[in-house]
């Protein structure tokens, strides 16, 4: 396992990853700390549906979910 270094840049704390990683430059992350501390990144997916036509993605079992109504508990957790 490799280790990287945090650094201070102004105000915040840095991380360099390394180039074999393929990570572009300007990729966008989400970004979670658990309990433990582990850091973990999510790249940020593109918006697939951006530039969609209304009903473009629509199709005959999405039809029947378009006028249902829930009538008891469905939504609850």
């Amino acid at each position: 396992m490799e280790t990287v270094k945090a650094r201070k840049q102004g105000n915040a704390i840095m991380v360099t990853l390394a180039s074999k990683l393929a990570v572009k430059e300007g990729q966008e992350f989400y970004y979670y700390k658990d309990e433990e501390g582990i850091i973990s990144l999510i790249p940020k997916a593109e918006d697939f549906f951006q530039n969609a036509i209304k009903g473009e993605f629509v199709d005959s079992e999405d039809k029947l979910a378009m006028n249902f109504s829930p009538e008891g508990t469905e939504l609850d957790d």
